[in-house]
């Protein structure tokens, strides 16, 4: 199973910028950052769950691509 921190990986890849990935998670870009080195072991459900919904909407259009 995927870490929130591979998922974020994945959604940095497709090109948005950890800004654009925390607009959409309505989270700041340093949170971002934080998620995306590990610094957060145990997030809200409500956090993971956006991270897998934005995971899911962009890497299946980047497969459309």
């Amino acid at each position: 199973m995927k870490s929130h921190q591979d998922y974020l990986k994945d959604i940095a890849a497709t090109g948005l910028s950890q800004k654009q990935i925390g607009e959409r998670l309505g989270k700041t870009q340093s949170w971002v950052s934080a998620a995306m080195r590990g610094l957060y072991a145990d997030l809200k459900w409500e956090e993971g769950q956006a991270i897998r919904v934005l995971h899911a909407e962009m890497c299946s259009r980047e497969r459309a691509a």
